[in-house]
């Protein structure tokens, strides 16, 4: 009787410690979400270094996509060059996460300044990101896409 009672508990234990660590990982992933939104105030191409060398991109009146870092950086040259864009403010995340992988999903504000005419554009949706856990035990994406919502 001893045996089963100890069993059940570790059993418990078991659970419990791995409810915690779920809780633990989505810390760790929020910490990311965190900093990566942070690089990319600087608006500079640092927030690149988030995503794995190549990842999967989808966006509204795209194609599905692999694309690489530089891909990725050579897009955001012709944006950064046309526009200012600022973050106003994004969500706190949810998540759907395993051992190697979590899903992220917030909300997101931005506006993009033309700075020819000055014209704002809103850019206003949900983002999700899926991390995939690398060798060295970070984060990168390995996947995003993006909703916008009719401004």
């Amino acid at each position: 009787m001893l045996f089963i009672c100890f069993a059940i508990g570790c059993q418990d234990k078991n659970r419990f410690n791995k409810k915690n660590s779920l809780s633990n990982l989505e810390t760790i992933i929020e910490t990311y979400i965190d900093s990566f939104y942070t690089t990319y105030k600087r608006y500079n191409y640092d927030w690149i270094d988030f995503f794995e060398d190549e990842f999967t991109n989808v966006f509204p009146d795209t194609p599905i996509r692999k694309i690489s870092k530089d891909s990725t950086k050579n897009i955001w040259k012709n944006i950064y060059k046309r526009y200012h864009v600022q973050i106003v403010d994004y969500g706190k995340p949810s998540f759907i996460t395993s051992k190697d992988m979590v899903i992220s999903h917030n909300s997101f504000h931005e506006i993009f300044i033309n700075k020819k005419s000055r014209d704002t554009i809103k850019n206003i949706g949900t983002y999700i990101i899926a991390w995939r856990r690398q060798k060295n035990e970070t984060w990168k994406i390995v996947f995003e896409t993006v909703q916008n919502n009719p401004n």
